[in-house]
């Protein structure tokens, strides 16, 4: 079962996110905090956590890279209030592994955790759609020697929209397997190592 760390600092709400995730069947809770101060005093890895940026004291933005820090494989999702533009932006170049409003409805909340966790990228809808309004209006050319293939910038495309291995095969009407080699292919060009690397890159560089 996967664990969850929740940093949330308006009791009630923490309080609905915990029972929610608990009642899910294939989430638990393993830590709810209501700063980013607490959440330093977490020493097991947790497989995700669902972060407010803001938070009293340190901002959830500080609570990514502290997280990303100390466990750099682990998923962050923050979740808020704030449909800010430059938030959004922060939060994606610093490694967030998902956006998502808190007028997101409950079941919402879970599908974008679990699909965070399978590996894709969870944005609330209306964010997407800022995110790629926003980093998309003009590509950057690549630099010499590392251009995308017609393929590979399709692909990048959808993985900055925060599909998985499977929903990009089904998308590109290609095997998973060929998703997967282009992915690799990808990498190597950016010279990044993870999603998160991957689609900062393309968002800061506007690569698609």
């Amino acid at each position: 079962m996967n664990q969850l760390i929740i940093v949330e600092d308006h009791p009630d709400f923490r309080t609905l996110l915990t029972e929610l995730i608990g009642f899910s069947g294939d989430l638990a809770v393993a830590g709810a905090f209501g700063s980013v101060e607490e959440l330093t005093s977490v020493r097991s890895r947790p497989d995700l956590v669902l972060m407010d940026i803001g938070l009293p004291g340190q901002s959830g933005l500080e609570g990514l890279k502290l997280v990303k820090s100390r466990f750099p494989s682990v998923r962050v999702v923050m979740l808020t209030n704030l449909a800010d533009d430059g938030l959004i932006y922060t939060a994606i170049t610093e490694g967030a592994d998902g956006y998502l409003l808190k007028s997101t409805p409950p079941e919402g909340i879970l599908s974008a955790i679990r699909e965070t966790l399978a590996g894709g990228a969870s944005l609330t809808p209306s964010i997407a759609r800022r995110v790629i309004e926003t980093f998309s209006l003009r590509r950057k050319q690549p630099e010499p020697g590392a251009a995308l293939s017609g393929r590979e910038t399709e692909v990048l495309q959808l993985l900055v929209r925060g599909m998985n291995h499977k929903r990009i095969a089904e998308q590109l009407f290609i095997s998973p397997e060929t998703v997967r080699n282009h992915i690799k292919a990808i990498y190597d060009k950016l010279h990044v190592h993870t999603r998160s690397e991957v689609v900062a890159r393309a968002l800061k560089e506007r690569l698609v």
